[in-house]
């Protein structure tokens, strides 16, 4: 979400200390008063235009095709905000690969049980966020094989609908403080997982329960998620288990398709996207760098 002193998210309300409010069309021209590497574009998506944020690393040639990220922001929080507190255009910087931060209408992303009280249909987000990923490889080369989505509490909600729906085009899912519905997830193929999640989370609780804020079903525990997509990706077990001061990560590999699920569980965390600026226990990761090295995008 918010700035970098506000990265935490409480799906649209406001939360104690650093806390914040969670959660080819046409072609505009870039608004270069921003930066070189930076432009806004916009896509029509059922007579409606929507706009993304874009961001290349201006030290890269045209012509390389690159992974790509969709960064999806928190609801009650802008594409701007999740670029100060993610910090995702200094790890593309040196990936590289290439960040798209599409904006939710009204700030609210609808992962098809939160966080819009169940109002609209989910599969309208779902298209807007295939065709950036089309408006964007129209623009420079794409590495179709590597097109991820990252996001912090129901921008994650979001991500986990995109594995779900659009496994053909989504290689996997880097999901912060967020959480899903199990029952009517059946990827076309397997889909990469990396979770963080705090268990001090009193937002998206970790062991599951009441989303605070608009939600019409409670959170399913985090380590039924990461259980659910280790049993969809036909990951062997039992998972590993290493602990490093507060941070317990449990990991399937040789799953198919050598897609791989990990689960990093913060003791003491909270709604947050974790960041060393926090101290602990909020700080004791980085979900930037966790999820870009799960992924390969950087080292």
């Amino acid at each position: 979400m918010a700035g970098r002193r506000t990265s935490s998210v409480a799906l649209g309300l406001a939360l104690a200390g650093a806390a914040a409010a969670c959660g080819g069309g046409g072609a505009a021209p870039p608004e270069s008063a921003e930066a070189p590497a930076v432009a806004r574009h916009t896509v029509e998506i059922d007579g409606a235009k929507r706009t993304y944020r874009l961001f290349i690393p201006p030290t890269v040639g045209d012509d390389r095709p690159l992974p790509l990220v969709l960064a999806l922001h928190g609801s009650g929080n802008t594409a701007d905000s999740f670029v100060q507190s993610s910090r995702l255009d200094v790890a593309a910087s040196s990936g590289p690969f290439v960040v798209a931060y599409p904006e939710a209408v009204r700030l609210l992303w609808n992962g098809g049980f939160c966080c819009t009280s169940g109002r609209g249909d989910p599969a309208v987000d779902v298209r807007f966020l295939e065709r950036v990923i089309a408006d964007v490889a129209a623009r420079r080369p794409v590495d179709q094989s590597r097109v991820y989505a990252i996001g912090v509490s129901a921008g994650g909600i979001m991500g986990y609908r995109l594995a779900c729906d659009l496994a053909g085009r989504i290689a996997g899912v880097g999901a912060v403080a967020a959480t899903m519905q199990l029952d009517d997830c059946r990827p076309a193929r397997p889909v990469s997982v990396i979770a963080l999640h705090g268990t001090g989370d009193d937002v998206v609780p970790y062991d599951g329960g009441r989303i605070l804020g608009a939600a019409v079903r409670p959170a399913v525990p985090a380590m039924a998620v990461a259980e659910r997509w280790a049993a969809l990706n036909g990951c062997p077990g039992p998972a590993a288990s290493t602990v490093d001061g507060l941070v317990t990560t449990t990991a399937w590999s040789g799953c198919a398709e050598r897609s791989e699920v990990r689960l990093l569980t913060v003791a003491g965390g909270g709604h947050s996207w974790f960041t060393p600026d926090f101290g602990p226990p909020n700080g004791a990761v980085d979900a930037t760098t966790a999820v870009t090295r799960f992924f390969g995008l950087t080292r």
